[in-house]
This record gives C-alpha cells, structure tokens and sequence, in this order.
C-alpha cells in the first residue's frame, strides 16, 4: 500500500529529531576527560565554584568545554552541588586528623579547627601529587598551614607548634619510603651483632640512618600530647628545653620516641663522617676535662648508644 505524502514527510521529521539528539550528545560529550576534569574541579576548588557562577565563559574557556558540556553542568543544581563540594571538603580535611590527633585535639579546644578546615579547603586544591598519595599531602600542607598562621599571629595557642612539629616529625619518618628503606637497612646491618660492648662504640665508627631526626622543644611535650589524644585537659607543661630523638622502627608502622642530652645531640652532628667514637668525643668535650670525668663522660654516651643501637637507630661501620 502507498504511503501519502503527509505519512512520508512525518518519517523525515522523526528523523530529523534523532539525528539532532544524537548530535546534540556528541556536542555535550560528558564522558570526556575535559568534562570530568571540570566536574571534579567543581565540587573540589571553592574558587573554580565560585568562577563558574560568577564568570561561566572563563570556566568554560579555560577548561576547555564545549557549550553543551557547559550547558549540562548549569542544568545541576547549584545548592546540591555546593552540598557536595562542603561534604567532600570537611571528609578531605578530617582525614589528616589521623596523622595529627593531638594538634586536631588542641585546636578543637581552643575553638580553632574550624577556621583552619575553612582555611585548608580554600587554600590548597586536592590536585594529585607525584611523591605522596593525596591524604599525605594534605597532611603536608596542613602543617604547613597551622605554622604560617601562628607566625602570623593569627593562631595564639600555647604549646601549639610544639605538638605541631612532633606530630609531623613522626609522621614524616613514617610516611616517607626512604625512611623505611633505611630502617630496614640498619636492621639487617646490626643482624649479625645483637649487641655491642662500650668498647666496639668507642673504637668504631657510629653512623645514624635517615630514618632518624633529632628535634628541640620549648617543653616536654611528649605527656602533653599523650594527654590530649587520651581525650582529657592537659596540664599545661612546664617550659624547658627538651630534645627529642625520632626513629622509624623496621618492618612497623611505628616510630619511637626518646628525649636525649645535649652531649647526644652534639655527637650526632659529627658522626657519620667515618671517625671512631672516641676520637668525636675528644673533639666536642673541653680539653681541661680530667680523665675521670670524661671516662664518665664517655660511659654514659656509650649507654645511650647501646640502647640506640638495640633499635636500629644507628650502627657501627
């Protein structure tokens, strides 16, 4: 049966309206890498949010989208996606209150955590990182945050940068794969000698690895921070010079803590250049030193090398 001509151009219409949806796709092509980069630069960025509401031909433009891939994120709901964007920002910020539970705690205190999570989430985009995965980066940078706005006055709490910097000083031996490779070196070294005699410190060589740092503080804050991840009100510490000896632990995920003297620290900074303990020690004690108080002297360094040793904080070349 013949069809009229009416029936005929109907057809064509029909068609015509698919092959414009069809192209219209094409235009808007939200699988695109384009159109995920800017999605995601949406409800990441504060800033891109902003542009793209404020200035949406530059958004476009510099994201490198079509109209219609302009279009289709327009037609989102602008009150949903800024839901979105808070929600993934306040997840991205607590996530670093593992690496740093104490200062978190120190800053929710003095009703401080708010401003830095504002401050965080507008300053530092989650862009990727070619060294650390994006929680250890973001960890990175909120200590670096938390020290400018103190240096700027804008963060007046006592102690803060004290936990601050033993926060991040652990958790940068902890984070850091050298640090581990190190660790894991100095244990298989000091394998095949569970312990060592004062006499092998004093004649040897001793050498610390990278998976040891040594840090000075304004007090002992070492109870101040146990006292604030356990949850309850620290007496505030008493303001004393205090040097904290770092180390990764091989094979774990911890590191250990221990304050050391000034002597340590001293012989710290000249060894690994080859020399033996003894010839170190003559460098940095006073010539007028009598015999019996450097052979004290001397003793007490070799104990706390015993014990650094038994750890894999250092060995003997």
């Amino acid at each position: 049966m013949n069809r009229t001509a009416e029936g005929r151009t109907m057809d064509h219409a029909a068609e015509g309206r698919t092959m414009d949806h069809a192209a219209e796709g094409r235009t808007m092509d939200t699988d695109t890498s384009a159109f995920q980069t800017a999605f995601a630069r949406l409800i990441t960025d504060p800033l891109a949010f902003e542009r793209f509401y404020d200035n949406p031909a530059c958004f476009a433009e510099e994201s490198a989208l079509s109209a219609g891939q302009m279009s289709a994120l327009q037609s989102l709901d602008r009150n949903r996606l800024r839901w979105i964007s808070t929600s993934l920002g306040v997840k991205r910020f607590f996530l670093v209150e593992t690496y740093f539970p104490a200062t978190f705690a120190l800053l929710r205190r003095h009703r401080a955590l708010g401003k830095v999570e504002r401050s965080l989430i507008a300053t530092y985009r989650p862009i990727k990182s070619e060294r650390l995965i994006r929680a250890f980066r973001d960890a990175v940078w909120f200590a670096e945050l938390v020290e400018r706005h103190v240096d700027h006055g804008e963060l007046d709490i006592p102690y803060l940068i004290d936990v601050l910097r033993c926060e991040r000083a652990e958790f940068m031996l902890w984070s850091d794969a050298a640090c581990v490779e190190s660790a894991n070196d100095f244990k298989s070294r000091n394998a095949s000698r569970p312990s060592v005699t004062e006499e092998q410190l004093l004649d040897g060589a001793v050498r610390a690895g990278r998976h040891v740092v040594l840090h000075e503080f304004s007090c002992d804050v070492l109870p101040f921070i146990q006292t604030l991840v356990d949850g309850e009100a620290p007496l505030e510490p008493k303001p004393a010079p205090t040097l904290i000896l770092f180390g990764r632990i091989a094979v774990t995920d911890r590191v250990q803590k221990a304050r050391v003297g000034r002597m340590m620290k001293s012989f710290l900074m000249h060894a690994g250049g080859g020399k033996p303990t003894r010839e170190i020690l003559a460098e940095i004690l006073e010539p007028q030193i009598d015999r019996a108080a450097r052979d004290a002297i001397e003793h007490d360094c070799c104990r706390v090398l015993q014990k650094l040793y038994a750890l894999s904080f250092v060995t003997i070349e």
